[in-house]
């Protein structure tokens, strides 16, 4: 537990130190400085929350017209329960960004009722299928809730299944990408061979 906020405190002194940087980069139209100042003022934690503030650098970085800002921004708007952050996601989601979806589903699965449950599995399937790895394990984990018991016990297979093959899958990756540094490691350390 020590580590962890040890490694905690490290994070947020970094991130104080970076906020001057952030500042520079995010007048001159940075998108990404942008939103990392605007997460920062709307969390509070690396300096005074400030929600004005962060709205205006949401609303900057939307008014750029990079999809990135405005997503950003409908994410905090939805957060904050306006009405069009949720409208906004859902546009975004529409044109198949698996972030708007996923963020779309757990706003779905906020709510109340049925239908909105089945709304939040149908989201969290698509933004798996558009590239978000965690939306399948939040897909099974969502039906398992809503069914009824009968079905309960099979999907907790499933998802138990699922999230094995998950963990693998990240696995092999992290694998991949050792081996990957490996070889561009030995390649790089080659003589060359003169001609």
């Amino acid at each position: 537990m020590r580590l962890s906020l040890t490694a905690r405190a490290d994070n947020l002194t970094k991130r104080r130190s970076k906020i001057p940087e952030w500042i520079a980069a995010a007048s001159s139209g940075d998108v990404d400085a942008q939103l990392a100042l605007a997460w920062e003022y709307a969390r509070g934690d690396a300096v005074a929350p400030d929600l004005v503030t962060a709205w205006n650098w949401f609303d900057r970085a939307a008014s750029s017209g990079q999809e990135n800002g405005v997503l950003h921004r409908a994410r905090f708007l939805q957060l904050r329960g306006v009405p069009e952050g949720v409208r906004e996601l859902r546009k975004l989601a529409v044109k198949d960004n698996w972030n708007a979806q996923f963020w779309l589903a757990t706003h779905y699965q906020s709510q109340d009722g049925r239908l909105n449950q089945l709304r939040a599995a149908v989201w969290y399937d698509r933004s798996y299928k558009n590239g978000c790895l965690g939306g399948k394990l939040a897909k099974l984990a969502q039906l398992r809730r809503t069914a009824h018991q009968p079905f309960r016990t099979v999907l907790a297979v499933r998802l138990v299944i699922e999230a094995f093959s998950f963990f693998l899958q990240i696995f092999r990756q992290e694998q991949k990408i050792e081996l990957h540094e490996v070889l561009l490691y030995r390649l790089k350390s080659r003589p060359r061979e003169s001609s």
